[in-house]
C-alpha cells in the first residue's frame, strides 16, 4: 500500500498492490489485483486479476475478472466485465 492512501470498511484479498494516494471505501478487492496511483473506489467489487490505472474514480460498481479499467475513467452504478466466449 502505498503513501497517504485512505481506506475504510473494505476486504481486500491477496497478492493485491494499491498506489498511492488512493481512497477505498465500503469495497471488495479480491486477489491480484493492481490499483494505481490516484484512484478512489466507493462502494464496489473489484474481482480477481483487474487492473485499475491512474486516477479512476468507481462508486457503486463492479469490476468482472482480468478487466483493465482504463486511466482516466469515471464510472457510477455500473459494471465491467468481459464477454464470455462461445
Amino acid at each position: 500500500m502505498g503513501e497517504k492512501c485512505r481506506v475504510k470498511k473494505f476486504v481486500v484479498g491477496r497478492h493485491c498492490r494499491i498506489g498511492s494516494n488512493v481512497k477505498v471505501v465500503n469495497s471488495v478487492i479480491m486477489n491480484h489485483v493492481t490499483i494505481r496511483d490516484g484512484r478512489s473506489v466507493q462502494g464496489s467489487i473489484i474481482c480477481s486479476k483487474v487492473q485499475l490505472q491512474e486516477c479512476v474514480v468507481l462508486r457503486d460498481f463492479q469490476v468482472g475478472a482480468g478487466y483493465v479499467v482504463s486511466a482516466g475513467s469515471k464510472y457510477k452504478g455500473e459494471s465491467l466485465a468481459k464477454k464470455e466466449k462461445q
